[in-house]
């Protein structure tokens, strides 16, 4: 397998005193996966319950080979 790198940008509604403020949040994940298909269902489903608005911008094959966990 894989790994890919997916962008996901979020739009954040902060409460002020007077109003909201809106805020963007881009976030990196590092999918393993077959395909960008199979990420973009991945990351489509981790982000289902998320109530925020998000899109996700771009999902494109990692150079990294292998991830190492600590345990």
């Amino acid at each position: 397998m894989k790994y890919y790198e997916a962008a996901v940008k979020q739009v954040l509604q902060i409460p002020t005193k007077r109003a909201f403020k809106t805020r963007v949040l881009r976030d990196r994940l590092l999918v393993e996966g077959e395909s960008i298909t199979y990420v973009e269902a991945k990351v489509t489903e981790m982000m289902k319950d998320n109530p925020n608005e998000w899109e996700l911008t771009s999902v494109k094959e990692s150079r990294i080979v292998e991830v190492i966990h600590s345990e």
